[in-house]
């Protein structure tokens, strides 16, 4: 584990993307990316601390950033993990090098979409998490919908109805 990050903690905060890499010049780029957005970046070094990171916090990582290999394992370990989950995160695969079979086995294997680094190019980082995020919250809204506490439903068409909020989705 890197030192800046912590699977010890309490909880994962909201919005949080783990970042799963070796390359400690990836979490930095990365740290630097999501400064100042709605990200919080949480990280491991190994396939291993990923996947202690997701077993305990798997209700609050909404997207996995996963470099395509590690030391101890890859990308699809952390998949099959996350296959294992009632809301899975959205898993993004980092490459430095990328060809169409890669591409096609991210695709296929259910991966969320592959990224590109060395460098990371922040615009595409953030549309790709972003976008990532919102499969995440359409998986996981009933789940949240039941959270959300007892009342009427109203429909959009109803006179008076209004809008639902950016990030809901009925």
């Amino acid at each position: 584990m890197l030192s800046t990050y912590s699977t010890d903690s309490v909880g994962v905060p909201p919005n949080a993307v783990l970042l799963v890499s070796a390359r400690t010049e990836d979490h930095d780029v990365l740290r630097g990316i999501f400064r100042g957005t709605r990200w919080e970046l949480q990280g491991a070094s190994t396939a291993r601390g990923g996947l202690e990171m997701v077993r305990r916090h798997h209700r609050e990582i909404a997207v996995v950033i996963c470099e395509q290999s590690l030391p101890d394992g890859d990308w699809k370990l952390l998949l099959a993990e996350m296959d294992k989950t009632a809301v899975r995160s959205s898993l993004v695969v980092s490459s430095r090098l990328a060809d169409e079979r890669l591409w096609a086995e991210v695709l296929n294997l259910g991966a969320f979409d592959l990224l590109l680094g060395a460098p990371f190019e922040p615009e595409e980082v953030l549309r790709v998490t972003e976008s990532a995020w919102l499969a995440w919250n359409r998986a996981a809204l009933p789940s949240a919908l039941q959270r959300i506490g007892p009342g009427p439903a109203r429909s959009l068409t109803a006179p008076g109805a209004l809008a639902p909020a950016a990030g809901h989705y009925i």
